[in-house]
């Protein structure tokens, strides 16, 4: 006699509670993995490519900083290049000169100074400032059609600097004062640096104010207070 298998009638509901738990956990997976595949196309349409990442974070950069009435280090570099390459200004440097370029700039020369044991900085302010007023007297003289604000020539002005702060940062290492002192022929190596560098500085301006107020042959009336200006600078720090 074989025994009954199921005496009492009761179902078994382990097969189907399983058939259903595995459905479920079917379910999760697909879910899970859906997410994941958005989530994934999600991150890299944020990270995009490392060229479009570069241009968002310059095109969101630039307008923060404009803010915050912060000039751009980028554009600092710029400018400073434009004066040192001779190259054309553009239209928003006319429009909106910053003074944090030349600020640094006069700040470089005088540490420069200073580790080659000159404290110049009462020289460095005191003929900058009566410079930078005789400049800006004349330009407005000179063209009263167009005036020129105070805080543009001074942006001008200071980024002509370049050139020598770069002889300053050399004198440091090469000290240019012994050619002077010699009366020799490096005498005339000496005289030929400082005039090349003051003549550097005053064909940049020279060319920036001509873009600005359309000179033309009022240049050279510009040029010679800026050749006198600026060899005041070198003067200074060569001796």
């Amino acid at each position: 006699m074989k025994p009954l298998k199921n005496p009492f009638g009761i179902q078994d509901p382990l097969p189907q509670t399983t058939n259903d738990t595995d459905s479920w956990s079917n379910d999760v997976t697909g879910v899970i993995s859906l997410n994941d595949n958005e989530d994934s196309k999600l991150i890299e349409e944020k990270r995009g490519s490392p060229n479009q990442t570069q241009e968002i974070n310059l095109d969101e950069e630039l307008p923060l900083l404009e803010e915050l009435d912060i000039t751009s280090p980028l554009l600092i570099k710029k400018r400073i290049l434009d004066v040192i390459l001779f190259r054309k200004n553009d239209e928003d440097y006319f429009k909106d000169p910053d003074l944090s370029g030349p600020i640094l700039l006069m700040l470089t020369l005088g540490i420069s100074l200073m580790l080659q044991g000159k404290i110049h900085f009462n020289y460095l302010y005191g003929f900058g400032l009566v410079g930078w007023l005789s400049i800006y007297a004349l330009m407005n003289f000179m063209n009263q059609d167009k005036l020129i604000e105070f805080y543009q020539v001074l942006s001008y002005l200071g980024y002509g600097l370049s050139p020598i702060v770069i002889l300053s940062i050399v004198n440091v290492f090469i000290q240019f004062k012994q050619y002077f002192v010699n009366q020799s022929k490096s005498s005339i190596v000496g005289y030929t640096i400082a005039a090349v560098i003051a003549v550097w500085s005053t064909m940049s301006v020279s060319n920036t104010f001509d873009q600005l107020l359309a000179l033309d042959h009022r240049r050279l009336l510009i040029a010679y207070p800026l050749f006198l200006f600026y060899c005041t600078f070198v003067l200074i720090t060569i001796f």
